[in-house]
């Protein structure tokens, strides 16, 4: 058994405790009616994205920020990592509430995203297991970019010595509409298969 199978497994299992203990604290629960915001979720997803291309299109448009009476060297790149992060945060809610599930707070739902739709196992004694079991897994990189990018936003937002780049706010952007894009698309090949609540 190699070393990355074996980290896999222990992270598997990590999991497996974590989102035990989720659904036991109620932070993870089923609410079958919120399939019916899914489609909302992903809209505010999209505007969320939409407002962090406006704000790094803001940031090197000088034109733009004088006629806005803002200072030549403004930027908003703290912004667009916050959107950045905020459309994935939407677009991850869609995807768990397509399933019947809510998160009660970030960790949950990053977590529950990857446990779900990366490791794929049983959690919740429901209907939705059948659900659950035939999507087609979430590749790891984008729960990773959701990891990254929420550090990013932390530092961004409560570090006041922390120094923001256009770099990190490009990244973040990047990333950000790979994983709606991906989310958008797994919640579609749910639809597809006969899924939603």
């Amino acid at each position: 058994m190699g070393a990355y199978f074996r980290r896999a497994k222990m992270r598997e299992k990590l999991l497996k405790l974590k989102i035990d203990g989720y659904v036991q604290s109620k932070e993870l629960y089923e609410d079958k009616n919120f399939v019916i915001l899914v489609p909302l979720y992903l809209d505010k997803s999209r505007h969320n994205l939409e407002t962090a291309d406006l704000l790094l299109k803001l940031s090197d448009d000088r034109e733009s920020k004088k006629a806005l009476r803002l200072r030549e060297d403004y930027n908003a790149y703290d912004w667009v990592i916050s959107a950045s992060y905020y459309a994935m945060f939407h677009a991850a809610t869609a995807a768990l509430g397509s399933l019947g599930l809510r998160a009660r707070n970030h960790d949950c739902l990053i977590e529950s995203m990857e446990y779900h739709f990366v490791h794929k196992k049983k959690v919740l004694e429901t209907e939705l297991i059948d659900k659950i079991a035939r999507l087609k897994s979430l590749e790891e990189k984008y729960i990773n970019q959701m990891w990254h990018t929420k550090s990013r936003r932390n530092t961004a937002h409560y570090k006041a010595e922390a120094s923001i780049s256009r770099s990190d706010a490009q990244r973040s952007l990047k990333d950000a509409h790979g994983f709606v894009e991906r989310i958008t698309n797994l919640i579609d090949e749910l639809r597809e298969q006969g899924g939603g609540i």
